[in-house]
């Protein structure tokens, strides 16, 4: 693309025709040699600057013409279309120069204009050739009004006819060697365009009014020509006809350059599309990068990728897979998209192997662009999409998951190689802030959970009891806590070692966290006692769940080494807020001292704090 613009830049250049780009506020964006030759601005960095602008850059003879430049922008703007003038320009020590001006305004898909395209070409030897021409007589002025050009005449009244060497010359003929005539060049016409010119030139003999059209001929040889026609009849003092005379020009250099000026229009505004394109993607990665940085779960951080990916690929289906801990299997996450033709339900969470994924054996992207010719991978939307795209999810040499893009139709937005570029970026950026979130994640379960029964320490037990005795109080609840502590435990180390002992502890962790509600919270206080805290809980619910948890353990069989450890008992104390306290260590002490009088009491009890 470089190369091209490079190219197109010096065939610009290289035009002897004024050639400017302006943006949507008139400002320089391209200009070619000429043009900078003309206003005395070679050297100067023009871009990014309006008109009024250069004006102070430039020589002060300059000026008036800047600011009508300017002007006649603001009417091209107007008239949304074409527009076409002519504009004098001094130079230094020298009579002034006439260009046709054109301006063209190009507008987005909204009406919006986006740019100005100005082309312009010194026609100043002309208009004085047309000023001498006018002080001739009139078949002279004729004749000379069209210089360069091919001129023929019909004499109405003899029935002769003249042909200019121009046209010999257009239709590739030697005007020495071939006698022309007015059906030949009817016959050279292009069928497509003979009925064009037949009308035109009755409409010129019977509606005594001048014509001029464009048209294509074919010459001997087979070439095709573009020609601008004008014709004009005319009349004596009585109005009978005397003559048919006409002009061809050969425009086919002018059509060339159109079709150029044309092509290089829309590569340009394909090259505006796509930087506009780019620029929406970066602000939205920067957007979700944001985000994803200050979510404080995995689970937030998914929500945030399922909007963002919708945005990025829209009409597109796909999902967000992680592995499971310490597994070679991964889950969906995270998905969006339509999934069916006939329901937006979306599917449950999917389970697959890493083997089932071609991206995840090879540890690189992986795009099936073509049923035939690619493999299809045995997981996701592999069955239903007519392309697809897997980009694994690498974050410091570790692989988190995958991202998964499926396109269920093949249409103009298919996922290309742009495509592809933007979810390996986009990938990039999301391993990095979930791997940076399963850090943080485990850091702070290891600074606030018991290595050896997962269950919260007593760093997290005084956080979380100051916690729920300030919410407790303010919407005048209770807050219950039952002190847990194993019988004998010592004899379980003694006889059997300290890994029944730690399986003893393990198994009463797992035990209480089944036995809790969803918004109690079961803590290790510290070597063989545990503590439980139960939000709103009365002191009677209180007691009855001390009772249950209680006889429930005596059930469970723990064996170690093909071992039974024989039955568990429990010591429990059980206080609450504020009936036993209006603090929080007040409170834990309350039902530690009935723990302990659980204990002296023969052991295997539920003691309520007095």
């Amino acid at each position: 693309m470089y190369q091209s613009e490079e190219i197109l830049r010096t065939l610009i250049n290289a035009s002897p025709d004024i050639i400017c780009f302006k943006d949507e506020q008139g400002r320089w964006l391209e200009a070619n040699n000429t043009i900078l030759k003309i206003f005395q601005l070679e050297g100067v960095d023009y871009r990014w600057k309006r008109d009024i602008e250069l004006a102070q850059l430039t020589h002060p003879l300059y000026q008036n013409a800047l600011f009508a430049c300017e002007a006649s922008d603001k009417i091209a703007w107007q008239k949304a279309a074409m527009s076409r003038d002519e504009e004098v320009i001094p130079t230094l020590g020298g009579d002034p120069r006439i260009f046709d001006v054109i301006k063209v305004p190009i507008f987005d898909t909204d009406g919006k204009r986006k740019g100005l395209v100005v082309l312009g070409r010194d026609i100043t030897d002309h208009k004085l050739a047309e000023e001498k021409n006018i002080k001739s007589e009139a078949r002279l002025a004729e004749a000379q009004k069209i210089a360069h050009l091919g001129y023929w005449e019909w004499d109405i009244v003899t029935g002769k006819e003249q042909w200019s060497p121009e046209i010999f010359r257009l239709l590739e003929l030697s005007p020495h060697t071939t006698h022309l005539t007015y059906e030949a060049f009817e016959k050279a016409l292009h069928p497509d365009d003979y009925d064009n010119v037949l009308q035109a030139f009755e409409q010129a003999i019977y509606d005594n009014q001048p014509s001029q059209i464009k048209f294509r001929i074919v010459s001997s040889n087979g070439t095709i020509r573009h020609v601008q026609a004008c014709s004009k009849l005319i009349r004596n003092s009585k109005g009978k006809p005397l003559r048919f005379l006409g002009t061809a020009q050969n425009i086919t250099k002018v059509k060339q350059v159109e079709e150029s000026l044309r092509h290089t229009n829309d590569q340009l505004q394909l090259r505006i599309n796509e930087l506009a394109r780019r620029s929406h993607e970066i602000s939205l990665l920067s957007k979700m990068s944001n985000l994803l940085q200050t979510c404080l779960t995995c689970e937030e951080a998914y929500k945030i990728i399922v909007q963002f990916m919708a945005r990025f690929f829209p009409d597109t289906i796909g999902l967000l897979a992680m592995f499971e801990a310490s597994s070679d299997m991964l889950e969906s996450v995270a998905t969006w998209g339509k999934f069916s033709e006939k329901t937006d339900k979306k599917p449950d969470k999917m389970v697959f192997a890493s083997k089932d994924c071609w991206a995840l054996r090879q540890s690189r992207p992986y795009c099936m662009a073509d049923r035939e010719t690619f493999p299809l991978c045995n997981h996701s939307f592999s069955e239903i999409a007519t392309i697809y795209l897997c980009v694994p999810m690498i974050a410091q040499g570790e692989l988190l998951g995958l991202l998964h893009i499926a396109q269920p139709t093949l249409n103009s937005d298919c996922l290309n190689d742009a495509h592809q570029y933007l979810a390996e970026t986009i990938t990039e950026q999301i391993s990095l802030a979930l791997a940076n979130l399963k850090l943080r994640e485990s850091l702070r379960n290891q600074s606030i959970r018991d290595a050896l029964t997962g269950l919260y320490n007593r760093r997290y037990l005084e956080d979380a009891l100051e916690r729920e005795f300030y919410r407790a109080d303010r919407n005048q609840q209770t807050v219950g806590i039952i002190m847990v502590d194993i019988d004998f435990f010592k004899q379980f180390n003694d006889s059997f070692g300290h890994d029944a002992g730690d399986l003893v502890l393990k198994t009463l962790g797992n035990f209480l966290n089944d036995y809790i509600r969803k918004g109690d919270i079961a803590c290790r206080y510290g070597g063989e006692e545990f503590t439980l805290i139960l939000p709103g809980a009365p002191l009677e619910v209180l007691q009855n769940r001390a009772e249950m948890i209680r006889s429930k353990i005596k059930l469970l069989s723990v064996k170690h080494c093909n071992k039974d450890l024989g039955p568990i008992t429990l010591s429990i104390g059980v206080a609450t807020f504020p009936q036993h306290g209006h603090r929080f260590k007040e409170v834990l002490q309350a039902a530690d001292t009935a723990l302990y009088r659980a204990k002296r009491e023969g052991r295997d009890k539920v003691i309520v704090a007095e």
